[in-house]
């Protein structure tokens, strides 16, 4: 269920998840994405699905994470922010 408006997490996942693939497909050595802790949590979701409301409880403001991208099915991530 969603608000008139607004989006359900699995859409701003999708939506997020778009903005990712869109950057990678520009083949850029980095990239940053300034978000907040929400779509945050959805983008790290996606790229480990273990990820869950206890890790979303621990991400600080701010927070700083690394994610390499290998393949659609392969995405590392790494906490740096201490």
């Amino acid at each position: 269920m969603t608000y008139e408006g607004g989006e359900s997490s699995q859409e701003a996942m999708n939506r997020i998840v778009e903005a990712l693939h869109e950057q990678i497909k520009l083949e850029k050595d980095h990239t940053l994405f300034a978000t907040h802790g929400n779509i945050m949590s959805l983008l790290l979701k996606h790229a480990d699905p273990t990820i869950g409301f206890e890790e979303w409880e621990k991400l600080s403001n701010p927070d700083v994470y690394i994610l390499r991208y290998f393949n659609p099915d392969h995405i590392e991530t790494k906490r740096i922010w201490q």
